[in-house]
């Protein structure tokens, strides 16, 4: 009978899994104690909120402002938050009202006229709500963030042509 050494590979491969698991795992847990660390030392992200009510301030005003300073600006769109959403709310009721009156059968391009209308009215008074909350934010503005301000919307409009 004749006896054969054992086969090395399986360990060998077993050693190499185990070094790559090892590895793995050390990546994974470095990457999480950053993003805890970052959590933790600056805080969680600022959320845009209201920003996109606001269009005549583009988002990335925001984003270079300093973090301080952003949340003081994004306090007033907060400020604005209910009167956004419930003039929203008004306008999506009054397409509601369109799809209504035009299934009507004899069509009425009148009654259809003043629901157009009456939908105008609630987008205007949203604009409105809108370029109030941008005239609270310029109230504060120093005169660089003005220049910064204006620096990006003409770096948009660019961007657009």
């Amino acid at each position: 009978m004749t006896h054969e050494p054992p086969n090395t590979k399986p360990a060998s491969r077993a050693k190499w899994w185990k070094a790559l698991l090892i590895g793995s795992l050390a990546l994974n847990l470095l990457i999480g104690g950053a993003v805890v660390t970052r959590f933790f030392t600056h805080g969680g992200a600022d959320r845009m909120v209201g920003a996109s009510y606001t269009q005549l301030i583009p988002r990335k005003f925001f984003a270079e402002m300093p973090r301080d300073r952003r949340k003081v600006l994004l306090d007033i769109l907060k400020n604005y938050r209910d009167d956004f959403r419930n003039d929203r709310n008004a306008s999506e009721q009054v397409a509601l009202k369109l799809a209504d009156v035009i299934v009507i059968e004899p069509y009425d391009v009148g009654k259809a006229k003043l629901v157009v209308n009456e939908f105008a009215d609630q987008n205007g008074k949203l604009a409105s709500r809108g370029g109030a909350a941008v005239l609270d934010i310029l109230a504060i503005l120093t005169p660089q963030e003005r220049q910064l301000l204006a620096q990006v919307i003409r770096e948009r409009s660019a961007k657009k042509k």
